[in-house]
Order: C-alpha cells, then structure tokens, then sequence
C-alpha cells in the first residue's frame, strides 16, 4: 500500500488548511488532490480506490465523490471500464496552459506590484530562505505556491487569482519532473528575480521575470517529457 507524507491543504490549493473540521468526503478529496498536486501520485498513474479508502480509513463512497470532483477539476480522467487515472496532458497542451499561464499571471503581478507592502515583502524573503534550506519536495512545493499566491493576491481581483490557480493546478503534476531534472537551484534563482523586481517596485520587470520564470518552468517539463520518452521508447503524445 503506498505510504503519503500528507499536509493537509485547502481546495485547490497548497496552503496549510484553516483549523476547523471537515466532513469525510472533503477529508478525501482534499488530500487526493494534494497528492496529485504534488506528484505523489504522477501523470497517467491508475488511482486504486480500494487503496485509497483503506489509506483514509473510509468507505468507497467518499473515494467516488472525490473523484467525481476531481474529473470535474480537470486533475483525474475517469475512463470506463479502464479506471481513473491521473491526468495527462500532451507536450502541446502543456506548452498551451503554460502560454496562458504567462499572460494571466503577468497581468497579476504587474497589477499586484503597487500593492505589495513591507508585510508582503517580509513573507517573500521568508520564503525564499525556508526554500534555501530544505529538500523536501513537498515543502518546496507548498512554499513555491505560498510565494506566487503572495504576490498575486495583492492585486485583489479574486476572478483573475481563481483562473490563474485553476491554470498552476493544471500543470501541478508535472513540476516534479521539472525540478527532478537538476532544475530547482535555478527555479529559486528565478524566483530571487522576481521578488527583487517586486521589491524595487518595478512592474514592468516584475511581469518580465514571471514571464521568463513560467517559460523556463515549461521549457524544462517538456524535455524532461522528452528525455522521459526517449528511455522508454515512446514517442511523446502530441494532438
């Protein structure tokens, strides 16, 4: 049975949950999601539910609701009579979201700049120091989204931050091959970029380095996409 290492997160999300009580399907859908997100489970992984009820201690029912939510969230496929999986997507659909991710996520920080204050630039150097000094995957991940979602809720236009997180949770799964691949000095580096151009109050420059930090991020999963392929034998899936 596979063994998670869970925190446990809010919908859509990395972030630490607020501290109240949940009902049992969003216990299960939470936690899949995460582990999803954070490529516990990979790309075209089949989802076991039996495994899953027995890991979370529930009954089947919480399982097919959770994965119900999650097809419609774009983060599983469910194929019938073949089962659910998680979902992959084609170097091009990457490349695709990847490009939006760009657009939308520019707009966020060159409007979020002016907003930022000393508060926001404290957490920023923060994170990049707890970044510095950790190799677990997972808390980089989580600290990799606290980063972003800093920045970009001081924009305050919550209907811009729902599309941008609905696009980064969409990629999610496949950022663990970007950093496997001997990238994550690199991608903090970038991140370093960012958080100087935002605290100079620089938008111009703040949504130039997000735009070259979300084409290198693509740029490295598509050749790990490659290199993965070119070991197996398999062409990348490309429609």
């Amino acid at each position: 049975m596979r063994e998670f290492s869970w925190t446990h997160t809010n919908p859509s999300t990395l972030q630490e949950p607020d501290d109240f009580p949940v009902t049992r399907e969003r216990h299960v859908v939470d936690r899949l999601r995460h582990a999803i997100l954070v490529g516990q489970y990979r790309p075209g992984e089949r989802l076991d539910q039996g495994e899953i009820a027995k890991q979370f201690q529930v009954s089947l029912s919480p399982v097919r609701e959770a994965i119900r939510t999650l097809s419609a969230e774009g983060l599983v496929t469910i194929y019938p009579h073949r089962g659910t999986f998680v979902t992959e997507r084609s170097p091009s659909e990457i490349a695709e979201l990847h490009f939006i991710r760009a657009l939308l996520e520019g707009a966020a920080i060159r409007r979020a700049v002016p907003h930022l204050t000393k508060e926001h630039l404290s957490r920023l150097e923060e994170i990049l120091q707890l970044a510095d000094n950790t190799e677990d995957f997972i808390t980089i991940q989580s600290l990799n989204h606290q980063f972003h979602q800093t920045i970009y809720t001081a924009c305050d236009q919550p209907n811009l931050l729902e599309l941008v997180m609905h696009l980064r949770n969409k990629v999610a799964p496949y950022i663990r091959l970007y950093l496997d691949s001997g990238m994550r000095s690199e991608a903090w580096a970038s991140h370093r970029r960012i958080y100087e151009a935002c605290a100079s109050r620089d938008a111009e420059r703040a949504e130039q380095e997000i735009h070259a930090h979300i084409n290198q991020v693509c740029e490295g999963i598509l050749a790990a996409l490659r290199e993965q392929a070119a070991t197996s034998g398999a062409e990348p899936r490309v429609y």
